[in-house]
């Protein structure tokens, strides 16, 4: 399997970070943003192979993903919705142009559909052994006899 790149777009910084440990596997390149314009401002240095743009009423919606132009529409995407967003017409934007789009209600799903584009054939074992000893771990004295 080799690498990928997966965006995360999300306002709120702390589910931002929840989601991108959640889907994280060291195979997957992981970039989160606030808004999705920020996505495609240094094309040139990493191109996406997948993004995921949680909805949040008043800051991310789909009317902003007017945006995306032509050549990243075919780049898949994630959308997943919180309850304070109305619900996703995904026919409506594949005629807008988009190839490819997802829609998730959870974390769980989400790194479900992940897995499913970006590693078809199932996630690589982890090639990194744990360390016997945890980091910061301090002996007990000894003592004497």
């Amino acid at each position: 399997m080799e690498y990928k790149t997966l965006f995360i777009v999300d306002p709120a910084k702390s589910e931002r970070i929840q989601l991108a440990k959640f889907v994280k596997h060291e195979k997957f390149t992981v970039l989160t943003f606030v808004a999705l314009a920020d996505c495609f401002k240094r094309v040139g240095i990493l191109n996406p192979d997948l993004i995921v743009y949680v909805l949040r009423k008043g800051k991310t919606e789909t009317q902003h993903m007017s945006v995306v132009k032509d050549k990243h529409k075919n780049v898949p995407f994630i959308l997943v919705t919180t309850p304070d967003t109305l619900d996703v017409n995904l026919v409506q934007l594949k005629d807008k142009g988009f190839a490819a789009v997802h829609k998730a209600g959870n974390n769980e799903k989400v790194r479900e559909i992940v897995i499913e584009l970006l590693a078809p054939d199932g996630l690589a074992p982890r090639t990194e052994t744990p360390h016997p000893v945890p980091h910061g771990f301090q002996p007990l004295p000894s003592v004497p006899a």
